[in-house]
Formats: structure tokens, C-alpha cells, sequence
């Protein structure tokens, strides 16, 4: 299923297909200062197990939760999905998002991010969409902002990444 996001940028199902540009654009140390769980360096294995995640999580759930963001020439550039982390049915659920390098700064995270509340609201019933983000990333925080997010608060000492603690602000969408 393809998701049309603008006249250049849709979303879909990640494939192996898409592993090349996975871990072309994936394998950054911006990407990895910014986000909780991708590693770095981004291996041949984390993408055959992040696309592996994928295919079973649908599978399981019927339910497709994570997407691929494509350019116009159909090449992954970034991720973006829901982390089911209230439980599948909740009214709730958390966002989480990456984006290569090269296509920062053009908006097409706002649009993705946009696209996929409008499905949580309207697909998924869900009535609170939240993004927790380190204190440090001003682009990710402005992102949110454009996308309609309010910011929550400060969640101190909340993550654990690099031997060293990290604060986070919770943003929250509602319907």
C-alpha cells in the first residue's frame, strides 16, 4: 500500500528492496545523536532486522505501523511509525521518526509527521499522539511544532544513552 504525502513523497511498507538506501542514509552519527535506538554504525544485520520487525509486526497485528518515507524516484529516505507503546488498542500512542541527511530542512518530516497523526486519529482511534524528543534536538522540537504538537514538559534524566543520562520533552498532539 502506498501512502501519497505530496506530489514527491509517499510512504509505504519497508522491503528488503529498500535495505540499499536503509543503509545509506540510516548509517549517520547525527541520525544516531538524535534518536534512541539506532545504532551506529548501522549494520547489514539492523536492517535485516528492523525490515524482519516490520514484516512480523504486521503479520501479528494485521496492522501496518511503520513506514518507509520514499522520494519521487521511489527511494527509501527516512522512517516514521507508531511504537504501540500503550498497547495496540489504547486510545494512545507514541511517534518516533528519521530522515537522511540530504532531504533535513526541505519539510518533508513535517509532512510525514502530519500524514501519520491524521491516520492514528482516523485509522487507528487514537485521541493522543506523543513524541518525546532529547532536549538537545532543536530541528526535531521544530518539527513537532509545525505539526501541530504542544510541548508537555521536561522528562529529566529520562533516557539512558552513552553512559550518560539525557533529558527529554514530551510533545503531545490531540484530536
Amino acid at each position: 500500500m502506498k501512502i501519497e504525502i505530496s506530489h514527491n513523497i509517499c510512504l509505504t511498507q519497508i522491503t528488503i528492496e529498500d535495505k540499499p538506501s536503509l543503509l545509506k542514509y540510516i548509517n549517520d552519527k547525527d541520525i544516531y545523536n538524535n534518536t534512541l535506538k539506532i545504532p551506529f554504525p548501522y549494520t547489514e544485520k539492523d536492517a535485516d532486522d528492523w525490515i524482519s520487525f516490520v514484516e512480523s509486526s504486521k503479520t501479528e497485528t494485521g496492522v501496518l505501523k511503520h513506514w518507509a518515507i520514499k522520494n519521487e524516484n521511489n527511494e527509501l529516505i527516512g522512517g516514521i511509525g507508531f511504537h504501540t507503546k500503550y498497547g495496540l488498542h489504547s486510545h494512545k500512542d507514541e511517534i518516533g521518526y528519521w530522515l537522511g541527511k540530504p532531504f533535513w530542512n526541505k519539510g518533508i518530516i513535517t509532512e510525514a509527521v502530519n500524514k501519520i497523526c491524521s491516520i492514528g486519529f482516523t485509522d487507528f482511534n487514537l485521541t493522543r499522539i506523543e513524541a518525546t524528543v532529547f532536549t538537545s534536538n532543536n530541528s526535531s522540537k521544530r518539527v513537532l511544532e509545525k505539526a501541530g504538537f504542544i510541548l508537555e514538559g521536561t522528562l529529566r534524566k529520562f533516557y539512558y544513552k552513552d553512559d550518560k543520562f539525557i533529558d527529554a520533552e514530551i510533545y503531545t498532539r490531540l484530536i
